[in-house]
Order: C-alpha cells, then structure tokens, then sequence
C-alpha cells in the first residue's frame, strides 16, 4: 500500500535521518533525503506525499520551511511532520502546530509511532485527494449534461455524448446512437479536446443476453469501432461498454469506454452509468421534441396562406423558417389577396409569444384584416379597426405592416404599427427603407396612423421581414437592419424566391431563437394575368 508513496525526509544529522530512511523504506515508502531547508524546498516541488521536517536546520529554520511550502500552492497540500531533539515542550509543539504543521513528535522517536504518523497522514491526504477528484469529476459531469439535453438531433447527441464522457472520465470514448431507420451514429473522442471521428453504419452492436455491460477484450474489440479507433489514433485496449436501453426495453445507443490496464473504479463506473442514464432520457427528450415540433409545425402551415392568388402581374414569395430552437408555435404571419378596385394587398406581422394561443391570435389578425381591407377600408382605418377588436378581446400585442400596390402604376402605400421598416429594392441596387411608423397593435393609439407612399417600379423588389430573422441577443438591431439592406441590395435584379433565399441564409446562424417570415414582391412590366403566391 506504502509502495505508491513517497515521503521528504529532512534533517541536518546524517544519523537521524538514515534511521528514518531506513524505517520508512523497510515499511515500503520511497524516500528522498534533504540536509537543508533550502534542499527541502527543491525537492518538494518534485512528486511527494509527506514530509518529515527537523525544526533546527543550518540555513532556514524548519517552522519557515513549513510556513513557504504552506503558502505555496503547489506544496500546500503537503502534509508536514515536525520532529525535533530540542524543541520538545508543550509551548515548542504548539507553536509548531500553529505554524502550519499537521503532527509533532518529541526525538528520541518510537519506529511504530512514527510509521503509523505517517500513514494517518498520507491517508488523510489520499481522502483529501479523493474528494477533489470526486467534486471535479460531479462539476465535470454537470457541465457535460447540458449540452447533452440541449441537442436537437441524433448527431448532436452521440457528438455530446463522447466529448462530455471523455472530459468526465479521462479516457477515450465511443459514443452510438439508434437513429431513424436503424441507422447508427458513432462518435469517438480520443482525448479531452481532441477533434471527434464520426461514423454511421447499419448494425449495431447488441448486447450479450440480458446484460447492460460488457466488456470488449482488446482482441473482441466490434469490427464496426475498429475502423474509427484507426483514424482517432486509439491503440489496442479493452472496452467497457454500456448500452441504452429506452422506456419500452428498446435499444437506443451504447457508450464505450476505453479501459486499457486500468479497469474502471467504483466511481468512474458510477459516473459512467449516470452519464449513460442522461443520455436514454436525452435521446427520449429528443424523440419527443421531434414529433412536438413536427405537430407544431404542420399547424403554424396550417394557419399561414398557400396558393393564394394575386393579379396584374405581380409575383410575391413568403419564406418561413421555424426556429429549430423552440417546440411551440409562433405569432408570425403573412397574407397576400387581390382588393376589390383591381388593386394587390401584402400584409406581414407577428403576434406577441410563442404557444397555441399566439397563433390562433395570429390566424384571427389575419382573417380580421384581410375582410377590413376587403370591405374597403383604407390601410391606416383597417388597422386601427383590427386594434380596437384585438384590445376588446385578446391582451397580446401584435405588429403588422401593411402595403397596398397598384399592379397598372406602381403606386405603393405602406402602413406600419410597430413593425421593422420595408425595404425597397431598386432595378439599380439602391436600397430606401419605407417606413410609416405608428403604435403597434394592442395599446391606444390616439392619433391617425399615417402612410408612406412609393412607386414599386418594374423590376424593383418589396421586402417585409419580421423580427426574428434580424434580432439577436445582446446584438446591435440597427447594425442588423444595415446588414439586411445591404444583402437584399447585392440581389437587385433577382427573383424574389431568390432574394428570400439568400436573406434568410445570410441570417441563419446558431444565434437564431425565432422564428422567421420574409416576403418579397416584385411587379412585372406588362401585367399578364394571374400570378400565385409562392409559399416555402
């Protein structure tokens, strides 16, 4: 047991410290010899687990010995044997104690004393040790379940999965995960920070009958790992491995572990089964949130237009984009129809949340506001009649933009409450921003909203966002609003299907927590009938 450690033993008197030596060696202590404090001090930077320390030196007294390796850091740990032929009261042991020391004794020492001191000593320093393992280890652990929880796709979990077990563990990993039609996903981490080796295949690798464990002998390592073991430069081993098993008994994904000479402890088996058992329930989570949000999905479409039909030749595109992020239903919202007087009404707004009730809210916005123009009413009056019926009914606030287009003239006129200004393309790439600005929808707005008026000539590009494709937490919206301007003016000239393409990817980073509508509209030189609204 003593055989792993090794004790500092200093004194100034050759014969007092052979006969230490001597009887630690004997009791299986490796030993390293110093004749002064300042010797002490060299050799206590090297790898040691105690120190036996004269308190009479020649150069530095012992009691400053132990107060530098005290204050050190990298010593601090150390603990400290005062032993002493001299100092040998009540008052000399205090003072030595108080100085920092962990234990005294009075010379002549007794051999069975001074052995059992000095094991109490190492041993209390090896369950100091331990518990600081055992913390960073539960503070790595908690830290690598985050991410874990967090993914949103089957590749993300097995990705997750063997960086965080690796960092927990200190030993190469093999991450699998069952994924749709049987496919399984392997990721290997070789080594805390290293890049990870990604694999997909077929078959996996089941367990023996009935067990939960297993462990792989370096020549029984799966043929499907080998091949990935190769290219992450992880030599021969034996592997522990743990499969995944879900709620119904199905297998859903493994982890193995490198174990190589040293077979896992207690605790690293414990931290593998708990890592294992967040892995099954995030790999649950993540089948439940895909289904959620497919369902979600399929009724934020359900409530938005399709196939709508505008005339005089005017083309309009609308481009949603769910964010992957969320699993409720989001208030964003588009419309395009054709007006009574010939004219082309394209309205784009977003309701306030994220549930099902902010898009029956957004459903109703819409219906609302699309009979209010029908029936007449100019833009500014049918937004004011939508606010009264939306504050008599509903407490969520709403923002709409809506632009009326004379597809014989081009004559535009935008009404906006509360929402980001419209950007208007030119033929050229210039690029104005038409802005009518007024209270958004759900609070009193006691004056006229008023109307900004344009001409969309042929060729140019109308373009109507909402929020979230431009707001980012803790980011400047006016260096976004800039950005947007300056990528739908290099797509002067485009389609406008092409236009919602590249402005909702110039914005599709992993900031993204919203969702996301763009509409483009673009009016062509001689009107030729009916044109469909595109929806994507």
């Amino acid at each position: 047991m003593n055989a792993d450690r090794t004790v500092l033993v200093v004194d100034d008197t050759p014969a007092h410290r052979y006969v230490m030596a001597s009887w630690l060696r004997r009791a299986g202590f490796g030993v390293v010899e110093a004749g002064t404090g300042r010797d002490a001090l060299a050799h206590a930077t090297n790898p040691v687990d105690a120190v036996v320390l004269d308190v009479n030196l020649p150069d530095l007294s012992g009691r400053e010995v132990c107060r530098i390796l005290k204050s050190d850091p990298a010593t601090a740990h150390l603990p400290v044997l005062h032993v002493s032929a001299t100092d040998v009261d009540a008052a000399a042991r205090t003072a030595g104690l108080e100085g920092g020391a962990d234990a005294y004794l009075p010379e002549p020492l007794d051999r069975d004393e001074f052995l059992a001191t000095i094991s109490a000593l190492c041993r209390r320093v090896d369950a100091q040790r331990g518990a600081g393992r055992t913390a960073r280890r539960l503070e790595a652990l908690t830290g690598a379940l985050v991410p874990l929880h967090e993914a949103r796709s089957p590749e993300a979990v097995a990705d997750h999965a063997a960086r965080g077990a690796c960092a927990v563990l200190g030993r190469a990993v093999i991450s699998m995960v069952v994924a749709d039609a049987g496919v399984v996903l392997r990721s290997v981490c070789a080594a805390e920070g290293a890049a990870l080796v990604r694999g997909r295949g077929p078959t996996a690798v089941l367990p023996p009958m009935g067990a939960s464990t297993a462990v792989f002998g370096p020549d029984e390592v799966p043929l499907p790992w080998q091949p990935l073991f190769d290219e992450a430069g992880v030599g021969p081993s034996a592997w522990f491995t743990h499969w995944l098993v879900d709620a119904s008994g199905a297998l859903v994904g493994g982890l193995g572990i490198e174990v190589g000479d040293e077979p896992l402890s207690d605790e690293e088996q414990e931290a593998a089964a708990r890592f294992t058992e967040a892995a099954t329930v995030a790999l649950s989570n993540l089948r439940t949130f895909t289904e959620e949000h497919r369902i979600a999905l399929a009724l934020q479409r359900a409530l938005l237009p399709s196939g709508l039909q505008v005339s005089g030749g005017v083309e309009v595109v609308a481009r949603y984009d769910a964010s992957d992020a969320r699993l409720d239903v989001g208030g964003d919202f588009y419309d395009a129809f054709d007006l009574p007087d010939g004219r082309v009404a394209v309205v784009i707004g977003d309701v306030q949340g994220h549930s099902l009730r902010a898009a029956t809210v957004m459903a109703e916005v819409r219906v609302t506001l699309r009979a209010y123009l029908r029936e007449g009413h100019d833009a500014a009056s049918a937004l004011d009649l939508l606010n009264a019926a939306l504050r008599e009914d509903h407490p969520e606030f709403a923002t709409v933009c809506v632009c009326v287009l004379d597809p014989r003239t081009g004559a535009l006129e935008l009404t906006d409450a509360g929402h980001l200004p419209a950007l208007l393309v030119r033929a050229d790439g210039t690029v104005d921003r038409a802005k009518a600005g007024s209270r958004l929808l759900g609070v009193p707005s006691p004056r006229s909203r008023p109307a900004h008026h344009d001409v969309l000539a042929p060729g140019d590009l109308l373009v109507l966002v909402t929020d979230g494709l431009v707001e980012r937490r803790g980011a400047s919206l006016v260096d976004a609003l800039d950005r947007l301007a300056e990528v739908a003016g290099r797509s002067a000239g485009a389609s406008p299907a092409l236009l919602c393409e590249r402005v909702v990817a110039a914005f599709d980073d992993p900031g993204r927590e919203d969702d996301v509508a763009v509409v483009a509209v673009t009016r062509h030189a001689s009107p030729d009938g009916t044109l469909s609204l595109t929806s994507s």
